[in-house]
């Protein structure tokens, strides 16, 4: 991709623009499953925070598309026919054509995952992040016992994502297929469903409720069919890569408040919008504590629920002191039931979780011990 070329030395280093651009680069392959833990996080070494490069390669991508876009535009208004002129004008203004570009400089969902993982553990990313480890995973995770040998979901789970800390949360590097790759399908069937007459709001129920329920879903081909996991978090990060792709050119509602398009309109031309630039961290309200799948818990298939069950419990001082409080302290388990209950919506805003009755294995639920049996007056007579 051109825009790999043009790393820019404004607010970040020459070391972390490239960084950032190998960690998003696109590749033609197929797609596939992954799954990622946020439970069994280092405690002796904190992840560094990887959110600027990440928000330095969405600049890039954006930038990319501004300059080719213009370009276009520049030589259809010298075309020799005003018709042909006015349609090539026509298609880069339109929404599904810019988000079809931003699209297409990221790679399918599988491969981006990988080039994420190799970008974060290259010697690059040590010198970037003085040595301070920028992506996380262990041999002894979470899905380690899940399945019996023979059951083909094992496959999808032989390579596990690696959890990355962006903007202060902690996500999998498979959220950002997610977010590219499923987010632009929802983008896709939304513009579609409005296209023929749907009214907007119907058609982002029917698109969210088709990828959580329907064929090419959490709960169908790439969740709960391929690995035994129903992954809200999964939605979420699809969810807000939908949200990405609207925002592109018109206002949305992030973390409950509107911002405005990343993209907008001059005359006949696109530019950045004021608040997108290399050093303003644009990128950090689409990721929240909802990409993360400890804090908003999967369901599990039953023979997958056992052995993570086991596993949180044997590992619930580790999992407590990584998310301990900023002075150290474990926090209580009312405090994981409360952060659950916050994220079943995206600030109000239904993104298909499968609701909490059905999420059984969490920290809440295997990290504490049993909460002891209140006396009653008639325990005490006897």
């Amino acid at each position: 991709m051109k825009w790999m070329e043009q790393s820019r030395r404004r607010a970040c280093t020459a070391a972390a623009s490239a960084l950032a651009t190998a960690a998003l680069i696109a590749v033609p392959a197929p797609s596939r499953a992954n799954e990622t833990d946020q439970f069994l996080l280092p405690t002796d070494r904190p992840l560094a925070d990887v959110g600027a490069a990440i928000s330095m390669a969405h600049y890039l991508v954006l930038e990319d598309f501004v300059n080719r876009a213009n370009d276009r535009i520049e030589r259809a208004r010298r075309a020799r026919s005003d018709t042909r002129g006015r349609q090539a004008i026509a298609e880069a203004h339109s929404p599904v054509a810019v988000a079809n570009h931003v699209r297409a400089a990221f790679g399918p969902g599988f491969f981006e995952t990988l080039e994420l993982e190799n970008a974060f553990r290259s010697s690059g990313a040590r010198s970037v992040y003085a040595g301070r480890p920028a992506a996380y995973k262990t041999s002894n995770w979470i899905y380690s016992s899940v399945h019996l040998p023979f059951d083909p979901r094992k496959i999808p789970l032989s390579l596990p994502s690696s959890t990355i800390r962006v903007f202060d949360h902690f996500v999998g590097t498979d959220k950002f297929g997610h977010f590219h790759d499923l987010g632009h399908l929802y983008h896709q069937d939304y513009r579609n469903l409005c296209r023929v007459g749907v009214e907007p709001a119907e058609a982002h129920r029917r698109v969210v409720e088709f990828y959580t329920r329907g064929p090419i879903s959490e709960a169908g081909a790439i969740g709960f069919f391929a690995t035994g996991v129903f992954s809200n978090a999964d939605l979420a990060a699809n969810y807000l890569g939908f949200k990405f792709y609207l925002n592109l050119t018109e206002p949305v509602r992030l973390e409950g408040v509107e911002h405005p398009p990343l993209l907008i309109r001059i005359g006949d031309h696109w530019a950045l919008n004021r608040h997108v630039r290399p050093e303003s961290d644009f990128f950090r309200p689409f990721v929240s504590d909802h990409w993360n799948e400890a804090l908003n818990p999967c369901v599990y298939e039953w023979g997958a629920a056992g052995p993570i069950a086991r596993k949180l419990r044997d590992h619930a001082d580790q999992i407590l002191t990584v998310y301990a409080d900023e002075n150290g302290n474990k926090r209580p388990r009312e405090w994981f039931i409360e952060k659950a209950k916050s994220l079943v919506t995206y600030f109000g805003e239904n993104y298909g979780h499968l609701g909490l009755e059905k999420a059984t294995v969490t920290i809440a639920s295997c990290c504490f011990e049993p909460p002891s049996e209140e006396p009653t007056a008639e325990s005490e007579r006897t």
